[in-house]
């Protein structure tokens, strides 16, 4: 007690030295409680993120395997494309996808089916497009290799459950008139959507008829039940026009639902169409997602074929922004620290040789030289003490407003380099999307800027006790890296020869 009594007379007795360190331990205290809160809160942010997703799967053909098989024994730059066709267009059939839905890992399991047909009986595809533009069926389609092409005036999609349905689900898609079909009707019964009904007069019990596109003569009845409109119809519209030539089954307002059931068995009674399956499994998260790939390579999958999730890819591209941060702020960390010892051990030492004579006199009236360094010690520890209280407070009020504004540069810096990436090349400034003549928010191309901007802000970088206990760890460390300098100059002094050679 007599050693910390002394310590802050001594603290007092010399101002101008104490305010000093103590202004530096502040400024590397504020700097470390901003960096530890946004490593903190980056990491609690992406944890509840990822924690919060019903983490989905699906299994599809795995190109680079199919590619790397295809040139094997070939001269570079050749390969056996019709090896590549095949295998692309080969998916895994209804029953190898229910299969591999026993996996243990798996919560649910769902699919659907796509076919694509023409309108008949004065059903007309809804087209912003005139002919003289381009067909229906768009103008890459029109280029694409045989067998890989799709044509029609609709897409008809057969959904096996409610679940499926995740336009609905998620709120994408609404019913405006009617109701969706019972889940697994058999019925041939469907739900169109508002702009596909106001072109054709179409209402709810009205009756459309659909026929094969290689055969006119194959038609279907099928009642409508509902009617529905799409939220994101028209930017995927001007996606897909601006991609494919416009119109036809690439418009969403072309899109026709029914059930997996109702729609199979039109595919079993035709001669000429036939339809894609995808299976989307449900796994709920990333561990389950990990053990779901072991598992169906354990059942046989071919390597021919890779399990994939767009809900942890769309993931990783939202969080690569805090990514970006916390690297930065990890860096910034290291540098603060490690000039903020460099600074306190060399006043430390100027402090030391200062002192000189007065550890002599108290060495030479008989104090310990283990009590002198615990009182030099003393008064490092105290001021830092006091330097971390203030510096953190500053740190508690100031974390949120920098940390947003750090978010924000390093967000722009990333979506800036990602652009660059895509394209090979840098652009010299805005990424393109992001001219003013289109917006500032021209630049989030299918919501998927809105959905990020959505994530960060959600972050909150407020000071908890985690990170005062890392920051006083922190700064306490480098007090002690600086008080050991004073405590070896002490050890090694001799009182006598102190005394003896004062100027």
């Amino acid at each position: 007690m007599h050693i910390i009594t002394y310590a802050l007379r001594n603290i007092l007795r010399a101002k101008g030295r104490s305010i000093l360190i103590g202004i530096i331990v502040v400024i590397i205290s504020f700097a470390v409680c901003i960096a530890l809160c946004i490593r903190q809160s980056a990491a609690d942010s992406k944890e509840d993120a990822l924690s919060e997703m019903n983490i989905t799967a699906q299994i599809s053909p795995d190109r680079e395997a199919i590619m790397e098989e295809a040139m094997e024994g070939g001269t570079p730059g050749e390969f056996d494309s019709s090896l590549l066709s095949d295998a692309m267009s080969t998916a895994l059939s209804l029953d190898e996808l229910e299969e591999y839905a026993k996996a243990d890992s798996v919560q649910s399991f769902y699919y659907t089916m796509t076919a694509y047909v023409n309108g008949s009986g004065g059903l007309e595809a809804y087209s912003t497009s005139s002919d003289d533009d381009t067909d229906s069926s768009g103008s890459m389609m029109q280029n694409m290799p045989e067998g890989l092409s799709a044509d029609g005036d609709f897409t008809v999609t057969g959904f096996s459950s409610d679940e499926s349905m995740t336009e609905f689900v998620e709120g994408t898609c609404t019913i405006e008139e009617g109701a969706v079909f019972e889940e697994g009707t058999d019925q041939h019964v469907c739900i169109i959507p508002d702009e596909l009904a106001n072109y054709n007069g179409l209402e709810v019990g009205d009756t459309i008829e659909i026929c094969s596109t290689d055969d006119e003569s194959e038609t279907y009845m099928l009642e409508i039940t509902g009617i529905y409109s799409n939220s994101q119809a028209s930017a995927q519209a001007m996606d897909m026009s601006s991609m494919m030539g416009g119109g036809g089954m690439t418009d969403p307002a072309n899109n026709i639902y029914m059930s997996y059931t109702a729609l199979n068995d039109i595919l079993l009674s035709s001669d000429s169409m036939d339809g894609t399956v995808n299976g989307t499994y449900v796994l709920g998260t990333e561990k389950a997602y990990e053990s779901f790939q072991a598992e169906v390579k354990e059942m046989g999958l071919s390597d021919e074929y890779t399990v994939s999730s767009t809900d942890l890819t769309t993931y990783e591209m939202m969080s690569q922004p805090l990514e970006s941060l916390a690297t930065f702020v990890g860096y910034f960390l290291i540098v603060i620290l490690g000039v903020g010892a460099i600074i306190l051990v060399v006043l430390n030492i100027f402090a030391t040789r200062e002192r000189k004579y007065e550890i002599g006199i108290l060495t030479a009236i008989g104090m310990k030289k283990q009590n002198v360094a615990k009182l030099f010690m003393s008064e490092i520890l105290i001021i830092t003490l006091a330097g971390v209280v203030i510096g953190g407070g500053i740190g508690a009020a100031l974390s949120v407003p920098v940390s947003n504004g750090l978010l924000s540069l390093v967000s722009q810096q990333a979506t800036e380099e990602s652009s660059g990436n895509g394209f090979g090349r840098n652009f010299g400034g805005m990424p393109p999307g992001s001219s003013d003549m289109q917006g500032e928010d021209s630049g989030n191309v299918g919501g998927f800027g809105d959905a990020l901007e959505g994530y960060m802000s959600d972050i909150s970088a407020s000071v908890d006790l985690v990170v005062l206990l890392q920051m006083l760890a922190a700064c306490m460390l480098l007090a002690l890296v600086a008080g050991m300098v004073s405590v070896i100059a002490i050890m090694r002094y001799k009182p006598l020869e102190i005394l003896s050679n004062r100027d």
